[in-house]
């Protein structure tokens, strides 16, 4: 019997529609990621933007952050996330991957990550620890101006599988794109429950 078989031009553009159509998942799968983390980051604007200096160095104790320290931290991680893979992804368009052990924690969601790899009370890793001090309003421009570099990232991915741009955190080991991404929102709403904490604590000036 013989069997029937496809033009190749017919074959080859099905094998090129599917790629298209794996392509334009990937884009909008980025998309909602960065969608995400626009909200927490909305989220979190509501939450600081009519506090006053005063409000924004208050300490609820010695030990902890203020919310102008937060806010700092959260600025100077979220440029390092997205250095951090924009750099992976040129690394892997150049043969030249920034990563190359096991990925660990592949399929994982960030919260699974984060439950099996931080301490209770994690410290900052020294790139994210806020030092320039300076105050909140200052600080909730700067993390504005962070919205135009999360926007640029799909460009920076675009063409490559988001599994394979893999960087390590400092403290949970490798990330792909999609952790990454995650990561920014759910460290932006983290950080809003610290600054909620603040808020609400005992001699915070009214």
């Amino acid at each position: 019997m013989l069997l029937a078989l496809r033009p190749l031009s017919v074959a080859f553009g099905s094998f090129a529609k599917a790629g298209s159509d794996q392509c334009e998942d990937t884009m909008e799968d980025i998309a909602q990621l960065i969608a995400a983390a626009t909200a927490a980051r909305t989220r979190l604007l509501d939450q600081v933007r009519d506090l006053s200096t005063a409000q924004g160095a208050f300490k609820a104790d010695p030990g902890e952050w203020c919310i102008a320290e937060n806010v700092e931290h959260l600025v100077l991680a979220e440029q390092g996330s997205i250095n951090r893979v924009w750099a992976a992804a040129e690394g892997v368009r150049h043969g030249q991957r920034v990563w190359a052990g096991e990925p660990v924690h592949r399929g994982k969601a960030i919260e699974q990550i984060v439950a099996e790899t931080w301490a209770p009370r994690q410290q900052a890793p020294d790139i994210a620890t806020p030092r320039r001090r300076g105050p909140l309003a200052y600080w909730i421009v700067a993390i504005q101006c962070n919205q135009p570099l999360l926007e640029a990232l799909p460009a920076a991915l675009a063409g490559l599988d988001p599994a394979e741009v893999i960087t390590p955190h400092p403290v949970s080991g490798p990330w792909d794109a999609r952790q990454w991404l995650a990561f920014v929102r759910f460290h932006l709403d983290l950080h809003r429950q610290q600054i909620e904490g603040v808020i609400s604590a005992s001699g915070f000036p009214r």
